[in-house]
């Protein structure tokens, strides 16, 4: 590994159930042994704070119901602008989010964030490593990060275990999942919600960002109805280029078995294609006053206006009341500068053309030929 990846691992606040069951499900790299070592001291050494939040919660979240005050989602394929969008739309102090403390330590969170938030800041990069975006303990993040050291039905464990396809078949888009998977994911899925409005404040609203709900359309609709949900969508190019520099800037730390580049740049091509086939084929579901699509170019080149828009078209309030807070935060951001990567190969562009041909025809993008 490079001195640039991650050193930590997302499954360090997991049960030993889960650990285990997900090592039975799994065969594990001989490579990533250290990684493994560690994960399974981090979950012994956390255990007993796990069990005294476990009984803060029991008490607690009794309290806190999302029936009248459901959430607003943000959604769209991985690289599309969705953090961007997430960022702009939690100045609105009406919304409360996933913070990076409780999303990293969310099963110790409750009974450790007066010593291991400033913990946390002092050892995270100041920037992500796939796009240089700010992050400190206080950054919204999204849920799915969490849900990985909750259940083993989440469609990140694909990320950790990326020969194991199942995860995101069964728990992003949903297929060949029983009924009574569905049940239990929806239980998990709910509880873990509450609790981040537990920690946030339960007299806000939720704002949630996180692509794997893309294609959870319709079994986000069985839990919250009456949900808002902002897609944003990009230039497949784009997506395609920054996917691939996701994968080697941030989320190969995170294997624990091997994946070739080539096997990579397939489940990239796959993930798309899934993620927003189901997508487009659940939308229809959405109350039209609930849901609203914009691009990540508008969003770029007219910020304020795009939010606006959003603001104006699924009823989220009145925007002229945190204008203030949405320049202040462009102006801190007005010097970041955007990834910049190499050319797609030809045989790059003729499988993004042949297998993403649907989505340049549904969002209006060019499709470029080749030489």
């Amino acid at each position: 590994m490079s001195k640039e990846e991650l050193q930590e691992h997302q499954l360090f606040i997991s049960s030993l159930r889960l650990w285990i069951t997900l090592k039975l499900q799994n065969k594990l790299s001989k490579k990533r042994k250290k990684m493994r070592v560690k994960i399974t001291l981090f979950i012994l050494l956390s255990a007993p704070f796990r069990w005294m939040q476990s009984i803060y919660i029991a008490f607690n979240i009794k309290n806190i119901s999302l029936k009248e005050n459901q959430p607003v989602f943000v959604i769209g394929h991985w690289r599309s602008g969705t953090t961007h969008l997430h960022y702009l739309l939690s100045q609105d102090q009406q919304f409360s989010y996933l913070e990076a403390f409780q999303a990293f330590f969310f099963r110790v969170a409750f009974v450790s964030k007066t010593f291991m938030r400033p913990i946390l800041n002092y050892f995270m990069p100041s920037t992500r490593p796939q796009d240089n975006i700010k992050i400190n303990a206080s950054a919204p993040t999204e849920e799915e990060h969490p849900l990985t050291n909750l259940t083993e039905k989440s469609g990140m464990q694909t990320f950790f275990f990326p020969k194991n396809r199942t995860y995101y078949d069964k728990y992003n888009i949903f297929k060949g999942t029983s009924e009574k998977e569905k049940k239990q994911w929806k239980k998990i899925y709910h509880k873990m919600l509450l609790q981040i409005a537990l920690f946030q404040g339960k007299e806000k609203k939720l704002l949630l960002k996180n692509p794997h709900n893309t294609a959870r359309i319709k079994i986000l609709l069985e839990l919250y109805p009456h949900a808002k949900f902002i897609f944003i969508h990009r230039n497949p190019y784009d997506v395609f280029k920054s996917n691939i520099h996701l994968y080697n800037k941030t989320i190969k730390s995170q294997f624990l078995q091997e994946f070739s580049d080539n096997e990579i740049k397939e489940r990239v091509l796959y993930c798309y294609e899934t993620t927003l086939r189901k997508y487009i084929k659940e939308r229809e579901l959405i109350p039209t006053k609930n849901l609203i699509e914009i691009s990540y170019q508008e969003l770029s080149n007219n910020p304020q206006g795009t939010i606006q828009k959003i603001y104006q078209n699924i009823n989220l309030g009145n925007y002229e009341t945190i204008e203030p807070k949405i320049k202040s935060y462009l102006l801190s951001v007005k010097n970041y500068k955007k990834n910049t990567f190499s050319e797609l190969s030809e045989n790059d562009i003729q499988s993004i053309n042949s297998r993403w041909l649907f989505s340049f025809n549904e969002w209006n993008y060019p499709v470029r030929g080749v030489n």
